[in-house]
């Protein structure tokens, strides 16, 4: 073999190298999200929102792979039934620090079985009141709640969720009586809170606000320990009742035994997400705050809720079987 031929052979040995490595780098398949709840809502929306940087910070095609029900289960043993490779993310929401509370027995460890990737975003609950209240503010509400033991209700969107978690540390917090009515979501319970039927509600502020800004309803405070962008006016209910904070959250796990890296790689892109402008003003108008944590981060904030709600779950008695 003469010299250039063998330094062609050479050379087009190494391209294969470096091409086998480039490819080997590049994951070819889907990343398959799983949506613990149904198309349309916030959970849906902000993933979607997230798509384009997701998809090419990890070089992938990102899949929505809808599991809703059961507090978010249904998405959670379709995850552990997943390989622990990376190509399988579970969307996950607040239930996530309740459902060891409320749940008699559970298919999995929560925080043996499954590990964080990123809190994604917050959602502060607003507080409003509709017509069977007269009152304005929240030291008006206060006033009127332990001037008329018995008869403030307010709605939440299902048992055991953020809404009637809050309406729950309301009363504990306010010193006033409160009757929790659950509804099965918050559009559901919305007709009875506008009509006067129900006196409170604690929901998304997208959910409210085109009945607040019609004058049917009014809106006392956000549930978070700060004003937030989506509505800067709004007080912290916090300022009324001193320590009060409550908020749902949406963020994404994967199941235990995942490659670190893995679960690095899939962390810094929907942290990316999260930091680019154009989704974070998307989410910021629907009433979202986005994050966009470390899996360090995040395990906190399930840590941290999970010892923060246990008392208050336990005091109400709820527990499903």
């Amino acid at each position: 073999m003469q010299r250039r031929d063998l330094l062609n052979s050479a050379a087009l040995g190494a391209l294969a190298l470096t091409s086998g490595l480039v490819s080997a780098q590049t994951p070819a398949r889907n990343l398959r999200v799983l949506v613990p709840t149904g198309p349309g809502g916030i959970t849906d929306t902000m993933q979607r929102a997230a798509l384009p940087v997701v998809e090419k910070e990890l070089g992938q095609t990102v899949v929505l792979d809808y599991k809703p029900g059961a507090a978010g289960i249904a998405a959670i043993q379709t995850g552990l039934g997943s390989p622990a490779d990376g190509s399988t993310v579970i969307g996950v929401y607040t239930s996530l620090a309740f459902n060891p509370w409320t749940y008699s027995k559970l298919s999995y460890d929560t925080f043996k079985d499954l590990e964080m990737v990123s809190l994604l975003v917050n959602i502060p609950l607003v507080l409003a009141v509709g017509p069977a209240v007269p009152v304005k503010t929240m030291s008006e509400l206060v006033a009127w709640g332990r001037a008329n033991p018995g008869k403030l209700t307010i709605a939440a969107s299902g048992l055991g969720g953020g809404s009637h978690l809050g309406g729950l540390l309301l009363s504990m917090s306010g010193g006033f009586d409160v009757t929790v009515v659950p509804y099965k979501g918050g559009a559901a319970a919305l007709p009875d809170l506008l009509a006067g039927r129900v006196a409170l509600m604690l929901d998304a502020y997208q959910t409210l606000r085109p009945h607040a800004e019609s004058g049917r309803l009014t809106l006392l405070g956000v549930s978070s320990p700060r004003r937030q962008e989506f509505a800067p006016d709004l007080p912290p209910i916090s300022d009324t009742l001193p320590g009060y904070s409550t908020a749902s959250w949406q963020g994404v796990a994967v199941r235990a035994g995942t490659p670190a890296a893995e679960k690095e790689r899939i962390s810094r892109a929907y942290a990316r997400a999260m930091r680019d402008p154009a989704i974070r003003a998307n989410l910021i108008a629907q009433g979202l705050e986005p994050v966009g944590s470390t899996p360090k981060e995040f395990t906190d904030v399930l840590q941290a809720d999970y010892e923060k709600w246990g008392p208050v779950i336990r005091k109400a008695g709820l527990k499903n079987d």
